[in-house]
């Protein structure tokens, strides 16, 4: 059993992987080695590719973007799904209801709330602006933030709340000094899960933006293709970029990840 769990393990580690450092050695090389040999190692290494990614185009200022929604959008998300998971702790009419019509909006396919998004952005005037952009991705992953983050306080003994009444603390008080110090962990699972979706998302950011200014780094690797005359490598070079935040993000933030989803499984 150790061998056989040790082969799916390295079976999932190279499905995962070669794309990958597929992609990794195509970003080093001419447009003409890929197509002649996309599998090979390149026959010199083209800096260039990124060179020409960080000169041509503004970066940094795609890099801003992102990190604008990323940051904005996870707050927003958290926030309200902190204070909805803490309402949750207590009984109310129609609890249950409630939580199945979240539950419901993790299933919607994301396609189905680009009209009324649009129309919504349009109406309150944040078209072609980032905090439009910011308020769409808290919307959209509020359903995922509010199950992670209840998940986890629901692991909090009830105990704790009666007690916290008995010495006569109120509502507010019991939520700010006695369930938010101990409900980080799921915050911050919900944090990372919330800023990663936010900083890969391009369906929403190409709707909802139109100029350079606000354009995101996603956007903006999809224009490199044309940009460049169809020179994928330095897409590639471009998608690299992209990725490295999220992979040390996750490698930093691994352990509270694991940690914040499975704090809630035992109570």
């Amino acid at each position: 059993m150790k061998w056989l769990r040790f082969g799916f393990k390295m079976l999932f580690l190279l499905v995962t992987m070669v794309p990958f450092l597929w992609l990794i050695l195509a970003s080093f090389k001419t447009n003409q080695e890929l197509f002649a040999a996309p599998f090979s190692f390149p026959k010199r290494w083209m800096i260039e590719n990124y060179e020409a990614v960080l000169s041509s185009h503004p970066i940094p200022h795609y890099f801003f973007n992102s990190i604008f929604i990323a940051i904005v959008s996870t707050l927003l998300g958290v926030i309200v799904a902190t204070l909805v998971s803490y309402a949750f702790m207590y009984t109310f009419k129609f609890k249950s209801g409630w939580l199945l019509l979240i539950t419901f909006g993790i299933f919607i396919p994301t396609n189905a709330f680009i009209v009324p998004y649009y129309f919504i952005v349009n109406w309150l005037g944040l078209y072609d602006t980032l905090l439009g952009v910011a308020l769409v991705y808290a919307g959209v992953s509020l359903p995922l933030s509010v199950l992670i983050v209840k998940t986890y306080m629901d692991s909090i003994q009830h105990e704790i709340l009666e007690a916290s009444f008995i010495d006569g603390a109120s509502v507010h008080r019991t939520f700010f000094q006695v369930i938010l110090p101990v409900s980080y962990p799921g915050m911050t699972t919900a944090s990372i899960f919330l800023m990663i979706t936010a900083w890969n998302e391009l369906l929403f950011a190409s709707l909802l933006t139109q100029s350079e200014a606000t354009r995101t780094l996603q956007v903006a690797i999809r224009f490199f293709l044309t940009t460049f005359s169809a020179n994928y490598p330095v897409a590639f070079a471009a998608m690299v970029i992209a990725i490295i935040p999220t992979i040390v993000i996750y490698s930093l933030l691994s352990e509270k990840i694991i940690g914040g989803l499975t704090a809630g499984a035992v109570k």
